[in-house]
């Protein structure tokens, strides 16, 4: 399923489920893809970290 988050730097996402992600940055000009297979049909524990991550490395793109 595709996401919009409507951040400042226009963030789209794919979200599977069992944690795969494509994480889509143009501002930064930054694509993450994160294949996974929890055992738990979700992402709810792991998208709270790795969004904030996926968002973390993408400001430091921009300082560059």
């Amino acid at each position: 399923m595709w996401w919009v988050s409507h951040n400042e730097h226009g963030v789209y996402m794919a979200l599977g489920i069992h944690g795969q992600t494509i994480y889509v940055d143009l501002k930064a000009e930054m694509v993450i893809v994160r294949y996974a297979s929890h055992q738990i049909a979700a992402n709810s524990a792991n998208d709270p970290i790795s969004l904030q991550a996926f968002a973390a490395a993408a400001d430091f793109l921009m300082k560059r």
